[in-house]
């Protein structure tokens, strides 16, 4: 069994365009209803990347598709994580890198946002990795995708990883507690 657990990172609105994510939104929302727009004026691998997380797990972000036509819906992106050792997971065109450079200095370990905040060639946008995220990796999580969105009007960056955990079974044991009332 699979279980989730996300991630929220706050984000700077100096960083990132808010019009440019709401575009994004409203692309996603097509792509859940199987629409296919391409727009001319926004990168071709953020847009081919939604179509291809239709599938993914049923859903685009393993919910439900949205009740309303004008529906809020964050944007899934692809993740690439880069360890110290030099390995690397995930597909090498995502625009969210994974940067854990050093256990002990969290200072090394980064988030890059690659043409995610805004639509200009080659832009990119690098934050600070919480040392609770790194904590969370290190349970056994890995971060297979990001969400970006908007949540109460601010921006946020969700980071979804998956693990694999074992499923309880309840044995056929009994725990019985006898409980004396005593009168006096």
């Amino acid at each position: 069994m699979k279980a989730h657990r996300t991630l929220l990172i706050k984000l700077l609105e100096n960083n990132c365009d808010i019009d440019y994510i709401k575009r994004l939104m409203g692309l996603t929302n097509l792509a859940y209803r199987d629409f296919e727009v391409l727009v001319p004026d926004l990168p071709k691998t953020i847009q081919y990347q939604l179509y291809n997380f239709k599938n993914y797990t049923k859903s685009l972000v393993f919910g439900t598709t949205p009740k309303r036509w004008f529906a809020r819906t964050w944007v899934p992106l692809k993740v690439l994580r880069i360890y110290s050792d030099g390995s690397m997971k995930g597909d090498r065109g995502a625009p969210v890198v994974l940067e854990f450079r050093s256990d002990v200095d969290f200072k090394r370990n980064i988030i890059r946002l690659r043409q995610v905040c805004k639509n200009e060639p080659r832009y990119v946008v690098e934050l600070p990795m919480p040392k609770w995220v790194i904590e969370r990796i290190k349970e056994g999580g890995d971060v297979k995708y990001a969400m970006i969105g908007l949540k109460n009007n601010e921006l946020y960056l969700a980071l979804v990883a998956e693990r694999v955990v074992e499923f309880y079974e309840p044995g056929e044991y009994k725990l019985v507690v006898d409980v004396m009332l005593g009168t006096q």
